[in-house]
């Protein structure tokens, strides 16, 4: 990253640290860049293994249509501490994201949909219906792991 060793008190990252491949550089830059004592917090979407994906994950990656390089949540913490963070923690999201995802996607069907499609078109609202109908899959089998981290850079 373009900052000098020590510039941040805190580093924060929502739902983006799955589209990097390489967690251990990762976490090895966002240490760098933390001052003693800095804490690096986050929210992602994670995988419930680090091996291959099933089909039903397989399909919501290509429903959403992104590039994911997820990573078991294990994995993640075992590259934080390999970075050097202390203090680390892992929040399991799923119990409780995939009933919110039940509720959103069940309001999108059903309510929500008219004003929905009046607003952005049918098509795009039936293709978000796909993606969350094919994502509550994933969640349900608890492959799909939203998931908080939490780590602190020592002093000294």
């Amino acid at each position: 990253m373009p900052f000098t060793d020590a510039s941040f008190d805190v580093v924060f990252s929502k739902d983006a640290l799955l589209h990097v491949s390489d967690k251990e550089t990762l976490f090895a830059e966002i240490f760098r860049v933390l001052r003693p004592g800095g804490v690096f917090a986050a929210s992602d979407w994670m995988i419930s293994h680090d091996g291959e994906p099933s089909p039903e994950m397989k399909a919501y990656v290509a429903a959403e249509g992104l590039s994911f390089a997820m990573a078991s949540p294990a994995r993640y913490a075992a590259a934080m501490r390999r970075a050097g963070f202390d203090e680390v923690t892992v929040r399991d999201r799923n119990p409780w994201y995939r009933e919110v995802a039940r509720e959103e996607l069940k309001r999108l069907k059903g309510p929500l949909y008219p004003a929905v499609a009046a607003a952005v078109g049918a098509a795009y609202a039936d293709k978000n219906i796909r993606t969350w109908e094919a994502m509550q899959k994933v969640l349900d089998s608890g492959e799909h792991r939203p998931t908080h981290l939490r780590g602190r850079k020592p002093v000294g």
